[in-house]
């Protein structure tokens, strides 16, 4: 027995401190004294004679035995215990003492224990971690649940109650603090007088976006006395507003809900897990993080709360840079749960399995155990935790029948390193020899690079994508060994690989990587540039360069293994047609060089008697080699044909780069002009290297001409643009956090700009822009309320422009684009009728223009289609048909004007298919329906672009939406699914919008009412609204769109879903939504 806390009875037994707790009663003994009470302790059950006692606590002292029934009258005085009725220490008349109260340890500190105390099926959780119900066979992990029950009491009794548990991925945190801290705490006798009365957890990884608050209140609303709620009264939003706006009352009730029974320091639990996730995840803005901490700090300083938290080691330096984090790192908050012993590894695996009833296989050839085997293998590698309790689980559930666990089994799955792989060959071992060939390409679907082009990852699949009946074959029987999961992916029948260790384990897999790891890297490679291409509408800047990045994907186009996905086969087929042409503009531009590098030298060697002319006749060479890719570029970016200049820009950066003492401000000003123009030049052909490098020095040359002689103006526009090119650059590999650096640099700028000519349109629209750019990067980082207050800046920046210019086109349709911007902030925020008041003013400001313009009719038209929407969405359908009708009549009129203009008849179609579903009677739908018809037919057969498609897709749902009106459920079923299979096909060109997935949506919700009305088949409609709620689920926890909650709502009425239904009319129908049921409620 060491030094460790222990019971006896119900009184806890400190050595350490030589003290006696019981509740908020505390004894405190002599050193003799606990020494004799440590010595019976130990021989629990056992009479110990007085001479034995003697030698051991008085070794070589005559003092006969007077000392020794002192001793025992002290402890029976401190214990409460009665000799005549003794509880704790029993005399045994001539013979000695006896300990007759029980003897436990913490929960966890048990070096043996009987058999057959567990019965609750395999002690082993396999990889999932311990939990409060697996706490009675949590072995191996005693020295530290006393390590850290002490911190705990340390910091408690600084009036600070808060520990962080740090420690690599897989090395048991969460597992140590559920089943051997809380279990603990929790118990009767608590730990040095601290108990939980109750406790709750709180799981970072589940919080979505800006819901910290909320899930932080859920966690608290768990607590619970005699069954009844601690914080009864309070909703989860509610108890997240009086976080967030009184936490002093809250902690103060918090206190006076303390029970006083039981322990000296009663507290609320509260265990946040993952702490790495709020410390890092972009989810989380910066002042949401700050706040979530700043509420934990509180919560911890209350009186009330003990909080715990568990966070990975690697993320150390984010726990550095939070003051409330460190706040008691002297005192010890800080614990670093280190791999286990070989002593405690020998103990999670032989006790739980002593626990059980099961005993181990021994092995002749060794002379070991199979648990000795398993320990030695475990030791060897610090991160086997993991792994170990898979094997242990995997021998629990093949065991013999006499519950042996097997050698043969230990053997057959390969060791700790080879279990997963031997399971995968388990799985195919039963396949025909063809099923098992169709390895190489269902791993060709699910293996990729990270954008590193080193880091081997995986994706999902779709099972559309499985070309052979034994492809299918071997991923169902992958499935079927738990080795690979089934899912939805974008509403279609998916697969992927269940865990990434499988890639590592499986030497068919990792043999294959390794063989394939440069197709792969290539295809990575492809895969993120065709993607970046896509993303800027397909622009030609963005297409591979001719040589080598062209050449390997032309090879990877033609590689049936690493089949490219439609997207990079259209990259490489648009490369190589701009290649073909390109090669023959780059040999003309490479002439027009030489011929300028000939003039020059030719006129150097004419003036070789007047360097100063010389100098003068280089300067001018330059300028005009400036103009080329600077003034010159300026008018091929506006044609979208940056890629003439490439060949200019190969032979110029060197030569711009070097530096030159001579030059005078103007030069290097003219220098660094040129390289920010060739820097564009490169990103346009898509060599980020170059392009970057271009710019940086670029920015080298321009930054210290500031306070200059130079036109401080000009000055500032060129450093603007050059920040905002490098955070481009940024933007595109997704790096948000290096690209705020570079666009907040773009907007010091011109803030320097503006306040250098306030008056200076130029400089306001700069600011504007500025202003702009950083909205739109919060938009992408789904923070909407910084995004917003960015649009709102740059509209009141745009609208000073627009005064003095009111008649301006290009300034009427910026404006109009920030308005639009901020009207998706303020509806992904769930502000619809801010939405809709800021839609209606952009039609009023287009309208005051749009007869003199038609190109402003067509924006009118594009806006008020919007306006419908949303007015559509929120139930107000004559609002809807008006702005509809006024959409239409809008469209009508520009095409008067230029009647063969193929996007503006396309903007007419969406509004026509719009009104469809605002029309009051069948007639007019009908008609305005064969309309439609007649305008698809008469488009070429070959039309694939997004645009036909998201047209075809909303033509066919609303046809369907009127068979359904009509009562005609067959045909508005065939219609329904047609709609379905364009927008799943929508959704393999392009990433679908809120419009689009809110209509895939409302089509499954046709397709399941009309199937209950046909067949009155309620069994596949609730399936089938299922599917439709759980594939809008991920969308509305970030997005408060109406487009995207009215059929969600619906969705959630056709599965009986009232309490989440009821959820979201508390929250939204305040803020002007109005939700349709779903016309008869389905109930499984």
């Amino acid at each position: 027995m060491s030094d460790s806390s222990f019971f006896l009875g119900d009184w806890q037994i400190d050595p350490g401190s030589n003290s006696l707790r019981l509740g908020k009663r505390l004894r405190q003994l002599e050193p003799k004294a606990m020494d004799v009470l440590l010595y019976l302790c130990r021989r629990s059950g056992e009479v110990v004679s007085s001479d034995e006692l003697l030698d051991a606590c008085w070794p070589g002292s005559d003092t006969g035995d007077n000392p020794l029934h002192k001793t025992i009258n002290q402890l029976r005085r401190a214990l409460d215990d009665k000799a005549g009725d003794p509880s704790f220490i029993e005399t045994i008349r001539k013979r000695g003492y006896r300990v007759v109260a029980d003897v436990r340890f913490p929960i966890g500190h048990e070096a043996s224990l009987p058999s057959l105390a567990w019965s609750q099926g395999s002690p082993f959780p396999g990889l999932k971690p311990f939990s409060a119900d697996y706490a009675g066979v949590f072995f191996g992990r005693s020295e530290q649940i006393n390590a850290l029950l002490e911190r705990i009491a340390r910091q408690i009794k600084h009036g600070r109650g808060f520990c962080l548990l740090l420690g690599p991925s897989g090395s048991g945190k969460s597992s140590l603090i559920n089943a051997g801290i809380l279990p603990n705490l929790a118990s009767p006798q608590g730990f040095h007088g601290i108990g939980l009365a109750c406790y709750s957890i709180l799981d970072l990884a589940d919080v979505a976006e800006d819901q910290l608050l909320l899930e932080l209140a859920a966690a608290m609303l768990d607590w619970e006395l005699d069954d009844a709620p601690v914080l009864a009264g309070y909703s989860a939003e509610t108890l997240a507003h009086a976080l967030e706006q009184d936490i002093d009352s809250l902690c103060a009730q918090l206190c006076r809900a303390l029970p006083s029974q039981n322990w000296q320091k009663p507290r609320f639990g509260l265990f946040v897990d993952r702490l790495e996730v709020l410390l890092s995840s972009p989810r989380f803005s910066a002042t949401a993080r700050e706040q979530g901490l700043a509420l934990l700090d509180t919560l911890a300083r209350s009186g009330a709360v003990l909080l715990l938290s568990a966070c990975r080691n690697e993320f150390y330096p984010q726990v550095v840079a939070s003051p409330s984090l460190m706040a008691g790192k002297g005192n010890g908050a800080h614990f670093d749960l280190l791999p286990p012993s070989r002593q405690e590894l020998l103990q999670m695996i032989r006790l739980p399995a002593a626990a059980a009833g099961l005993n181990w296989e021994f092995d002749p050839e060794s002379a070991l155990g199979l648990d000795e085997l398993l320990c030695r293998e475990a030791a060897s590698n610090p991160d086997a935790l993991p792994m170990l309790q898979y094997m242990l689980q995997a021998l629990y559930l093949q065991r013999s029948d006499d519950n042996q666990l097997q050698l043969a089994v230990y053997h057959r799955l390969g060791g700790l390193a080879g279990a997963i792989g031997q399971a995968a060959e388990d799985a195919i071992a039963s396949l025909s020899s063809s099923q098992r060939a169709a390895l190489p390409r269902v791993l060709s679907l699910l293996v990729t690079l990270r954008e590193d082009e080193q880091s081997v990852t995986s994706r999902s699949a779709r099972y559309s994508e499985l070309a052979t009946d034994a492809e299918r074959a071997l991923v169902q029987a992958l499935v079927d060994s738990r080795l690979f999961v089934s899912h939805l992916e974008d509403s279609e029948p998916g697969f992927s690989i269940a865990h990434e260790a499988l890639l590592r384990r499986w030497s068919r897999a990792r043999d294959w990587i390794d063989s394939h790891r440069e197709g792969l890297a290539a295809k990575a490679r492809l895969f993120h540039q065709a993607r970046r291409w896509q993303q800027q509408q397909c622009s030609r800047d963005f297409l591979l360069p001719q040589g080598k990045p062209l050449t390997e994907a032309l090879a990877l186009k033609n590689d049936p293994l690493l089949e490219l996905d439609p997207v990079s086969e259209s990259y490489v087929a648009a490369s190589s047609a701009r290649g073909q042409r390109q090669r023959r503009l780059k040999g003309a531009t490479f002439m027009l060089l030489c011929l300028l590098t000939l003039i020059s030298v030719f006129m150097s060697y004419r003036s070789v008697e007047a360097e100063q002319q010389a100098q003068a006749k280089r300067l001018a060479a330059e300028d005009l080699l400036g103009f080329m890719v600077g003034d010159f570029a300026d008018k091929l970016r506006s044609i979208g044909r940056m890629d003439l200049l490439d060949g200019v820009s190969n032979k110029a950066l060197d030569y711009f780069r070097e530096a030159d003492s001579s030059l005078s401000e103007a030069a290097l000003f003219r220098h660094g002009q040129t390289l920010e123009a060739m820097g564009e030049v490169a990103y346009s052909r898509g060599r980020v290297d170059e392009a970057e490098k271009a710019l940086l020095a670029a920015r080298d040359k321009l930054l210290p001409l500031l306070s200059g002689s130079t036109d401080q103006l000009e000055l500032l526009k060129t450093l603007g643009a050059n920040a905002f090119w490098l955070g481009q650059l940024k933007y595109d590999q997704s790096d948000w956090q290096g690209t705020r650096p570079w666009l907040e640099a773009y907007l010091q700028h011109s803030q320097a700009m503006y306040r250098l000519a306030p008056d200076n349109s130029e400089a306001l629209m700069e600011l504007s822009y500025a202003h702009n750019s950083l909205g739109s990067l919060s938009m992408t980082l789904q923070e909407f309320s910084k995004a917003r207050q960015g649009f709102e800046e740059s509209l009141r920046l745009k609208l000073i422009a627009l005064a003095e210019s009111p008649d301006d086109p290009q300034l009427l349709a910026d404006v109009a684009d920030t308005r639009s911007w901020l009207a998706s902030a303020a509806s992904a925020e769930g502000d619809i009728q801010v939405a809709i008041a800021i839609h209606r003013q952009i039609a009023e400001e287009l309208k005051r223009h749009a007869q003199r313009e038609p190109y402003q009719l067509y924006r009118l038209s594009g806006n008020l289609e919007i306006l419908a929407q949303l007015y559509r969405a929120v139930q107000q359908p004559e609002l809807a048909r008006d702005s509809a009708m006024e959409a239409s009549r809008a469209i009508a009129a520009a095409l008067e004007a230029d009647p063969e203009n193929e996007r503006w008849r396309m903007q007419q179609s969406f509004v026509e298919v719009l009104l469809v579903s605002l029309l009051p009677t069948s007639t007019e739908k009908t008609a305005m329906l064969n309309t439609l018809s007649g305008h698809l037919a008469s488009k070429p057969s070959s039309e694939t672009s997004t645009k036909q498609l998201k047209l075809e897709a909303r033509f066919w749902l609303a046809a369907a939406n009127e068979r359904l009106e009509q009562g005609d459920y067959q045909q508005a079923q065939k219609l329904a699914l047609l709609a379905e299979a364009f927008f799943t096909t929508l959704g393999q060109k392009t990433v679908l919008g809120t419009v689009d997935m809110g209509a895939l949506a409302e089509a499954g919700l046709v397709i399941a009412y009309s199937v209950s009305m046909l067949n009155n088949d309620i069994s596949f409609a609730y399936t089938h609204c299922q599917k439709v709620s759980r594939s809008l689920q991920p969308w509305v926890t970030v997005n408060s769109d109406a487009r995207i909650l009215a059929p969600y709502a619906m969705a959630l009425d056709c599965i009986d879903d009232q309490q989440e239904l009821l959820k979201m009319k508390a929250k939204f129908e305040p803020l002007g939504y109005r939700f349709r049921q779903f016309k008869y409620p389905l109930k499984n």
